[in-house]
């Protein structure tokens, strides 16, 4: 168990915009490099933004999911794949709170701990044998694994109906530089490899079910009484629009300076562009709005209990992806408008339009899946949704 200091959202938030200069000005280089500055994760470190989601007594902040979701936005505002890789390893701190006691105090023995994740339970083969599971197998698109301690690997294991998160030491595993894309380069989502059978035991497991009331009275936090799918997809939702804020940053900041080509009018004088940003910092404001009233919702109701209907599970992954299609397309928007020196790599926009785009074609944020889901569930039909 880990000494505790706690905090206020305030002070998170704080700490937070102190950091944004600085990450910013290395977004460029996080691209180009493949992976997160070790200066940034130092950064996050010494703030201690990254013991937000850690279970108070293994040295959390006393902070739930409201917290990590201002934190996240923000960070993703600077540098998409910052805050992605923020928001990935910063979400298994929350989902090792649900893991039996002893997995627990091993994963947090370190104090300052990153981990990576890939749930693609098809990847892996699990063996029985005494004491645990022999486990090898190949799981892609494993975010900030070059930073990672631990990796959470997704398995179908014969002794639970669903499938689990596998705990598993940074030594157990390699990885296969496979992470050659168009957006999010930052966030090294290599693969994941174990091809000679390594040992888990038993205890180094986590359900991906959540409602468990028992780890809410232990860690005194109302979000762990909700289904994983009610609240888990906003780990992928919130860095997308913090993306989009970023692009809104920088399209003001261009307009502002900007003449056009030819007449050398001032750009922000005219009509096209004020339109786009007021339309875009309204989207902006209506999906951290949605996120905010659905996070409070689900942190409350899993404190008191309160059982989590069809109608609710669907409205929340609605939510999820609705607030990612309406920061995409402000993002879109914004780097049409943005002209020909948008292009240039040095431009944060076009980063911003690829980051949104790469994070926009996440399952969670599939809209026709989940908009079908709940209108489905609307009309007394079963949702028909991979995820709910």
């Amino acid at each position: 168990m880990s000494a505790t200091t706690t905090a206020t959202i305030d002070e998170v938030i704080e700490r937070t915009e102190a950091l944004l200069p600085a990450i910013a000005e290395r977004a460029l280089r996080t691209e180009q490099d493949r992976r997160i500055p070790q200066e940034t994760i130092d950064e996050i470190q010494a703030a201690k933004l990254n013991r937000i989601l850690h279970p108070t007594r293994h040295g959390g902040l006393g902070l739930d999911y409201d917290a990590f979701f201002e934190v996240s936005w923000r960070l993703s505002s600077a540098c998409g794949s910052t805050g992605w890789v923020y928001s990935v390893s910063s979400v298994h701190h929350w989902q090792v709170g649900l893991a039996p006691e002893r997995a627990q105090e091993e994963y947090f023995a370190a104090g300052d701990v990153w981990s990576c994740s890939a749930f693609n339970p098809r990847g892996a083969k699990v063996e029985p044998v005494d004491g645990g599971w022999r486990v090898s197998g190949r799981w892609q698109y494993s975010s900030g694994c070059l930073h990672a301690d631990w990796g959470l690997l997704g398995a179908i294991v014969p002794e639970f109906e669903a499938p689990v998160l596998l705990l598993v030491p940074r030594p157990d595993f390699t990885i296969e530089d496979t992470w050659h894309v168009s957006g999010l380069c930052g966030t090294a989502s290599n693969d994941v490899v174990i091809n000679e059978p390594v040992f888990v035991p038993e205890h180094r497991y986590v359900p991906l079910t959540g409602a468990d009331p028992e780890a809410v009275a232990a860690h005194e936090r109302g979000s762990y009484g909700a289904p994983v799918p009610s609240l888990i997809p906003w780990t992928l939702a919130t860095p997308v629009v913090g993306m989009a804020q970023g692009a809104l940053n920088a399209f003001e900041q261009a307009t502002r300076t900007r003449v056009t080509s030819f007449a050398g009018q001032q750009v922000a004088k005219m009509v096209g562009p004020q339109i786009r940003i007021s339309r875009a910092a309204a989207a902006l404001d209506a999906a951290r709005a949605l996120a905010r009233q659905d996070i409070r919702e689900v942190i409350e109701r899993g404190g008191r209990g309160d059982a989590f209907s069809d109608e609710d599970r669907v409205r929340f992954r609605r939510d999820h992806a609705y607030a990612v299609e309406l920061a995409y397309d402000a993002t879109m928007m914004l780097a049409r408008a943005s002209g020909a020196s948008s292009l240039f790599e040095t431009n944060p926009i076009q980063r911003f339009m690829r980051d949104a785009h790469a994070g926009a074609m996440q399952l969670i944020a599939n809209w026709d899946e989940q908009a079908e889901a709940y209108g489905r569930v609307r009309m007394g039909m079963e949702p028909n949704s991979q995820m709910w």
